[in-house]
C-alpha cells in the first residue's frame, strides 16, 4: 500500500511539474515565440560585414564576418538565429578593449564555437557552447575580441588555442 501511494505521488509531481512546460510551449509542443526574437533579429542583421583573416602556422584565412559593434549588436549575437544562418556566418565581437565577461546561450538553437583573442591578436582560448537558458562561458582572463561559429568550425579549419592569430584591418 505504501508502495503504491508512493508511486501514485511520484508520477502525480511528475505530471504536475510537466504540465507548466506543455502549457508554456503551446500547440504541438512547439516552444512560443520569444517576444525579443525581433529585437535580437535586427540586431543581427543590422551587423556591418567585415573582412578579418587567421593566422595559424603558416596558413592565412581570409573570413568574411558579421560585427558586433555595439551594445545591441554584441547583446543580440546568435540569438533568435536560424540554424543555417549559424553555419553561414561568424560574428566578431569586438569590445574595443581587453575585458572580462562571459557569453550565454539564451535563445540559440545550436551549439557554438568560440574563440577569445587578446588586443595583439592572440587566440588564447577556443570553447564550445551549447544552447541553455542559463549556462555562462567564458575565458580564465581579460579579452578584446570574440569570434563566434558553428560547433566544430576551428577544429575543422586547423585552429587551435594559443597557435593562432586573428588579424583584424583598421576600419575604412
Amino acid at each position: 500500500m505504501i508502495r503504491s501511494r508512493v508511486t501514485w505521488l511520484a508520477a502525480t509531481l511528475l505530471l504536475a511539474a510537466l504540465v507548466p512546460v506543455a502549457t508554456a510551449q503551446g500547440p504541438a509542443g512547439k516552444a512560443a515565440p520569444n517576444p525579443e526574437c525581433p529585437r535580437w533579429r535586427e540586431a543581427f542583421a543590422g551587423m556591418p560585414l567585415r573582412m578579418v583573416s587567421i593566422q595559424a602556422g603558416s596558413r592565412n584565412l581570409a573570413l568574411r564576418v558579421k560585427l558586433a559593434d555595439s551594445g545591441e549588436r554584441q547583446a543580440g549575437g546568435f540569438q533568435c538565429a536560424a540554424h543555417d544562418e549559424i553555419k553561414r556566418h561568424l560574428i566578431l565581437f569586438d569590445f574595443g578593449k581587453e575585458i572580462f565577461t562571459q557569453f550565454h546561450m539564451q535563445n540559440v538553437p545550436a551549439a557554438l564555437d568560440i574563440a577569445f583573442v587578446k588586443d595583439d591578436g592572440r587566440i588564447f582560448a577556443i570553447l564550445k557552447m551549447d544552447p541553455s537558458p542559463t549556462e555562462l562561458y567564458g575565458p580564465l582572463g581579460p579579452f578584446r575580441y570574440a569570434l563566434e561559429a558553428h560547433a566544430g568550425f576551428f577544429a575543422s579549419q586547423g585552429i587551435q588555442q594559443g597557435e593562432a592569430r586573428l588579424v583584424v584591418s583598421p576600419a575604412r
